[in-house]
C-alpha cells in the first residue's frame, strides 16, 4: 500500500497515511517526467533535520520536486552518532531540491520562511540534570 501524496510505502493492513491523512492506494500513480532543462535548484539542504520539512512544505503546496543526494545523507553516518552533530558542515554532504521552472518563484517563497536550523542545533550534547 502506498500514499499517493508522499509516496511512502506501508504494510497491507494500514489503510491511510498517518502523515498526509489520506487513503492509501495499491499502486502509485506515475510521477511526472521532467528533463534536466525543466528543473531549477531552489534549496540546498546541508542539514539532515531540515530536509523532511522542506519536502513537507513543497508537498503541501502541491509543488512537484526532485531531491538529489538525500540517499547519501540518510545512509552516511552524520548526526549525533556519526561524524558530528546534526549538521554536516565540513563533510561535503548536501541534498539538492529541484522544482519545475514554472514553480520556482512559489517554491522559493515557501522555503525562505524556514528558520535557520543551525540556530537550534548545538555541537555538544546536553545531559539531563
Amino acid at each position: 500500500m502506498y500514499c499517493p501524496n508522499c509516496r511512502s510505502e506501508f504494510r497491507q493492513e494500514i489503510t491511510s497515511c498517518p502523515d498526509c491523512e489520506i487513503s492509501l492506494v495499491v499502486e502509485l500513480p506515475p510521477q511526472p517526467e521532467f528533463s534536466e532543462d525543466d528543473l531549477v535548484q531552489v534549496f540546498e539542504a546541508t542539514n539532515v533535520a531540515v530536509l523532511p520539512v522542506v519536502k513537507s512544505l513543497l508537498r503541501s503546496a502541491e509543488i512537484p520536486f526532485l531531491v538529489q543526494g538525500d540517499e547519501a545523507m540518510s545512509v552516511l553516518p552524520v548526526g549525533n552518532m556519526g561524524l558530528g552533530p546534526l549538521t554536516n558542515k565540513g563533510h561535503g554532504l548536501a541534498a539538492l531540491v529541484l522544482v519545475p521552472k514554472d514553480r520556482e518563484e512559489e517554491a522559493r517563497a515557501l522555503l525562505t520562511e524556514l528558520p535557520d536550523v543551525d540556530d537550534y542545533v548545538t555541537d555538544t550534547p546536553t545531559t539531563p540534570e
